[in-house]
């Protein structure tokens, strides 16, 4: 088994954070720039070390283009993984649940 959480967004080691920063392709000098705070503070936001004060968190989720509801199901989700692969697993589980029906 990985680490455990530091928080309830942050599961073996990758934060919806930085995991939506990434699938975006959005360095984290860009989001740190777009959101006014420094590149520091955004690493320590996905490292679980920082709670995003609420502007925070509404400017980055409006910057990453994800729905706070997102952000909530991967929370309650990801509490039940305790690997990586599990993860992966929870993540699809999201994804499928928030596609729109053909």
């Amino acid at each position: 088994m990985g680490r455990k959480p530091k928080n309830y967004e942050d599961i073996a080691g990758c934060s919806i954070y930085k995991l939506m920063r990434i699938a975006r392709n959005i360095s984290a000098k860009d989001l740190a720039e777009k959101l006014d705070v420094t590149t520091a503070y955004i690493y320590a936001i996905e490292a679980g070390e920082r709670q995003p004060s609420d502007e925070v968190k509404e400017k980055c989720l409006k910057a990453l283009d994800v729905d706070e509801e997102v952000v909530d199901l991967f929370a309650k989700r990801s509490k039940k993984c305790n690997s990586f692969e599990e993860l992966l697993l929870c993540i699809l589980k999201i994804i499928v649940k928030s596609a729109p029906e053909p």
